[in-house]
């Protein structure tokens, strides 16, 4: 009988082992935050590249984002966006990642796709679409060689953003401007991260591929023409929200048609039903009122315990709740005069919306500590999946590196305590986001996956 038993679980195996070959997978660390044609063309491009079979798992931040804003829609609303659009799996990328550095994204991300067990391509976009040339820097990145550090030590003595600083010291140690330069956009520092922590880990599941990133850049705003390509999300969030500002929940023509140039259908069909019904879409605004409050009851030295927060930025911050705002003419929100106030070239904008969300959801020093000597993500929580992905859930359930959770409450199975933290300010996170629109707290225990 357990030679019947232990065949059976070897053909199992080797079953696994033939489908993951036929059904070749691919990996996208996203916040889809819209989904938008910028986005379905990455898909159809790593299709025309790896095959018409490839099945996509897309590692996606919950309610809150990089940016440290919360995403215009849900994550299950945006969840049902990616599977409508062709992603087959969704994986929830937790809160203490989705709203950290570049670095701590991307390790979020790599992590996540590692313990999945499944072998694939690591897509992703960049300016450059160069993969040797992120490689190279990813490689000085991560070796960090002494000639390196001085140079970048000397550029941030001289008061250069680490941003600016890390570019200069990167020509310095090269002597190749170019090169340096790389790291002046979003979408490259981000694949730079991506292939650090892949490097850093030693993991060979995942093979990087590139694509070069077409339409406008990561934050531009403006509105685009069709010649200009594929508008980017910040755009399409702005235009969303000067629409909420001037005619609320409505749909005019207008919107309608701006929305239509920039999304697939079925990823606007899901964004248009929110618009009229909700809960959403939200803005930064939106937790203006939390944020500031929460300012305003912290003293100094509890906001310096805050990640992000030290070297005098959350003593900085409190001061500029505590007066009216003087560096703008008052027509901007309560939130957009505060960030005015407190931004510098030490402190930008981006550094300080990550730090608030963290004041936010009480996310400790301590915290990250324990998510690093724990190694990190500590589930997979699974948001969405088709015929494909309930496919690939099966695979997982055997290959998995960490628990699969269904929905929150399957937490309560595990004594964690890594687990059962980062657990929680997920579901903090989602309530931040469902309490600003209007909605109840505790969500995120028992709502199950979105299933197509």
């Amino acid at each position: 009988m357990n030679h019947h038993i232990k065949n059976v679980d070897s053909f199992e195996r080797r079953v696994s082992h033939a489908i993951i070959e036929f059904m070749k997978v691919a990996f996208i660390i996203a916040e889809y935050n819209p989904f938008h044609l910028g986005h379905a063309w990455q898909l159809d491009a790593a299709r025309k590249q790896l095959g018409e079979d490839l099945a996509f798992v897309a590692i996606m931040s919950g309610c809150l984002t990089q940016r440290g804003e919360p995403a215009v829609l849900d994550k299950w609303s945006r969840t049902r966006m990616a599977l409508a659009c062709g992603i087959s799996l969704v994986v929830e990328l937790p809160f203490a990642y989705a709203t950290a550095s570049a670095e701590r994204f991307a390790q979020g991300g790599v992590g996540l796709a590692d313990a999945t067990g499944l072998n694939g391509h690591l897509v992703f976009g960049s300016e450059c679409g160069d993969l040797a040339q992120l490689q190279q820097l990813a490689g000085l990145l991560n070796q960090e060689p002494p000639e390196f550090r001085l140079l970048l030590r000397q550029y941030l003595d001289q008061g250069k953003s680490f941003a600016a600083a890390r570019q200069e010291a990167i020509t310095g140690l090269t002597g190749d401007v170019e090169l340096g330069k790389i790291l002046g956009n979003a979408n490259n520092i981000l694949a730079v991260e991506y292939l650090k922590a892949m490097g850093e880990s030693g993991q060979r599941q995942l093979v990087p591929l590139t694509f070069q990133r077409q339409g406008q850049a990561y934050l531009d705003h403006a509105p685009t023409t069709p010649a200009e390509g594929f508008a980017s999300a910040a755009s399409i969030r702005r235009l969303i929200n000067n629409n909420r500002c001037h005619q609320g929940a409505n749909v005019t023509p207008s919107l309608f048609s701006a929305l239509t140039k920039t999304m697939p259908p079925s990823a606007l069909a899901v964004l248009l039903e929110k618009i009229r019904s909700g809960p959403g879409p939200l803005g930064p605004e939106d937790l203006a009122e939390p944020i500031i409050g929460r300012l305003r009851g912290l003293d100094p030295s509890q906001l310096d315990q805050i990640p992000g927060m030290h070297e005098g930025l959350g003593r900085r911050l409190a001061a500029a709740a505590a007066r009216p705002g003087k560096s703008c003419d008052q027509s901007g929100g309560r939130l957009e005069i505060l960030l005015s106030d407190a931004a510098t070239k030490r402190f930008p904008r981006t550094r300080i919306q990550r730090a608030l969300m963290a004041m936010l959801a009480g996310l400790r020093q301590e915290d990250l500590s324990l998510f690093n000597q724990q190694g990190g993500p500590q589930y997979l929580r699974i948001l969405g999946f088709d015929k494909k992905g309930r496919h690939l859930l099966k695979i997982m359930r055997k290959q998995a590196k960490l628990p699969i959770l269904m929905n929150m409450s399957d937490r309560l199975e595990h004594k964690n305590d890594a687990l059962l933290r980062m657990a929680e300010l997920d579901g903090i996170a989602t309530d931040l986001w469902m309490l600003a629109a209007g909605k109840r707290c505790g969500l995120d225990f028992d709502t199950p996956p979105v299933m197509r």
